[in-house]
């Protein structure tokens, strides 16, 4: 069987990277049902991991020199580069040493197929809200991109873009691991409460924001039902969140509960009557139609329905059980929700009408079979030039 390494430089011993985490061993997972061996170079901290079917190689880093000159290139040696067709990268910033890398394997092994995936782009707006460390960064990654030509052969997007660096692009949108978000208990509804669920490693784009500030309206007025807040995650604007909810006098609807994984995790998916997904999409200039998130198909596939507000290609305009707000720095009008809601009940079978669209239509499976066919085809066309 062919086989694939997938490249990471996200330290998935950090809390919060759990869902990226996830989604790269399902994507791994993915590309070995669809005839694709695949191993995964990743770290946790100051060891760095190959995660195979057969090993997991981990080495003790002891300095950043150290890590550094392993993880751009040192590796090669240990994992036999020579022995993989193909090279998968999930971007991240980029810099000198990355671009001294592919130059490394591509001088060790000249016929493998380097593809990389882009999960965000522009991506540029999301740093430009952050450090100045981040965008000196950034700077850097512009500059170096330019670089990208030589070596990679197409980029993996979820944008609608046709070339990103100059470089064709394939365009797919995020899937899930079915196996691994089962259908949740339906939540009780007493006539009067309802409870929204946010689930992120909050940023500013997920507009959660726009949630509590909507509640602060709803609550200005009586109302026959109680709507409360759950918030599940850390992140960067988690104490915005927080001071936001307290100024505002709504801490007895807003709970935050930080990260929380397993069972615990469950018992807040089965009192959720509506997801969350992102708001804020519109703050980091990602046009309608340029993103799909994860959050809104885990909800689909728990049988959750759910509120966003930018367009997600993953789901037809009329998709019932997905209610589409508008994106601006409006608050959330928390009644269109709860109306959102009551008319999803009207369908007594409605989290099982989620769960299936998203086993038929999101599946990793799905959305990577392409991805995998444009693989194999540069391979054989890298072929075709070399035998030239």
């Amino acid at each position: 069987m062919e086989k694939l390494l997938f490249f990471t430089k996200m330290n998935f011993a950090v809390k919060g990277s759990g869902g990226i985490q996830n989604k790269i061993f399902a994507q791994a997972n993915a590309f070995d049902q669809l005839g694709i061996k695949t191993d995964i170079f990743y770290f946790e901290n100051e060891k760095i991991y190959l995660k195979s079917d057969e090993t997991v190689l981990m080495n003790q880093i002891n300095s950043k020199f150290a890590f550094l000159k392993y993880i751009y290139g040192g590796f090669l040696k240990d994992i036999k580069i020579q022995n993989y067709e193909y090279l998968f990268v999930r971007h991240f910033l980029t810099n000198p040493l990355f671009i001294w890398l592919l130059f490394r394997i591509k001088l060790a092994n000249p016929k493998i197929v380097i593809f990389m995936e882009i999960p965000t782009y522009p991506y540029k707006f999301e740093f430009g809200l952050m450090t100045l460390k981040k965008r000196m960064e950034q700077k850097i990654d512009e500059f170096c991109t330019y670089f990208f030509r030589f070596f990679i052969q197409r980029i993996v997007t979820f944008s609608s873009k046709t070339k990103i660096f100059g470089i064709p692009t394939i365009q797919t949108d995020n899937g899930i691991d079915i196996e691994k978000f089962g259908l949740t208990i339906r939540p009780v509804f007493d006539g009067k409460n309802i409870h929204l669920l946010g689930l992120a490693n909050v940023q500013p784009w997920h507009g959660l924001d726009r949630v509590i500030c909507g509640l602060s309206e709803y609550y200005k007025q009586e109302n026959p039902i109680s709507v409360f807040f759950d918030v599940v995650g850390s992140g960067d604007e988690l104490p915005n969140l927080k001071k936001l909810a307290n100024s505002l006098s709504l801490d007895q609807y807003v709970q935050f509960h930080g990260f929380v994984s397993g069972d615990d995790l469950l018992k807040i998916f089965e009192n959720a009557h509506v997801g969350i997904g992102s708001l804020g999409m519109h703050r980091i200039n990602v046009a309608k139609g340029e993103t799909s998130a994860l959050k809104s198909r885990e909800y689909a596939a728990r049988g959750i329905p759910f509120v966003i507000a930018y367009l997600d290609r993953g789901f037809p305009d009329d998709f019932p059980f997905l209610l589409n707000l508008e994106a601006n720095e409006n608050p959330i009008d928390i009644q269109q929700i709860v109306d959102f809601y009551s008319n999803c009940l009207q369908e007594k079978n409605y989290p099982e009408i989620l769960h299936n669209y998203a086993k038929d239509n999101l599946t990793w499976n799905a959305k990577l079979k392409p991805v995998a066919e444009a693989l194999k085809n540069a391979k054989k066309s890298s072929n075709s030039d070399t035998n030239l």
